[in-house]
């Protein structure tokens, strides 16, 4: 306790009676108590918030971390299911193809129905 002993303890006990005088030594140390009561008091009240101030700020970059994953692997499910659909939906050409061929299937089966009525 900072390096004070019982001797030195007990000197200062006898000066501060001798300064201070018997009648009103127990009320300083009272005094004294509940200050430094009140001091180890705020001093464990501000230990513990930034313990849990600590803690919070390894929560928040938990999270973000987590967050930051969340996203990245939402983002590569949507690139998946573009590349899917860009993959599986027909293209121009073959739009075309099936049109020509449907057109002439059309115009095959007008021309029968003319001659049928002709």
């Amino acid at each position: 306790m900072l390096g004070i002993g019982m001797p030195e303890m007990i000197l200062i006990a006898v000066i501060a009676l001798i300064v201070i005088g018997p009648d009103k030594l127990p009320g300083l140390a009272k005094t004294l108590g509940r200050i430094f009561g009140e001091l180890k008091k705020a001093t464990n009240e501000f230990k513990e918030t930034m313990e849990v101030e600590s803690k919070l700020t390894d929560v928040k970059k938990a999270f973000d971390g987590i967050n930051e994953k969340d996203i990245m692997d939402k983002a590569e499910t949507v690139n998946e299911q573009e590349n899917i659909e860009t993959s599986s939906a027909p293209s121009a050409d073959n739009i075309d193809d099936k049109c020509d061929d449907k057109c002439d299937e059309k115009n095959d089966v007008e021309k029968e129905a003319s001659k049928g009525t002709a």
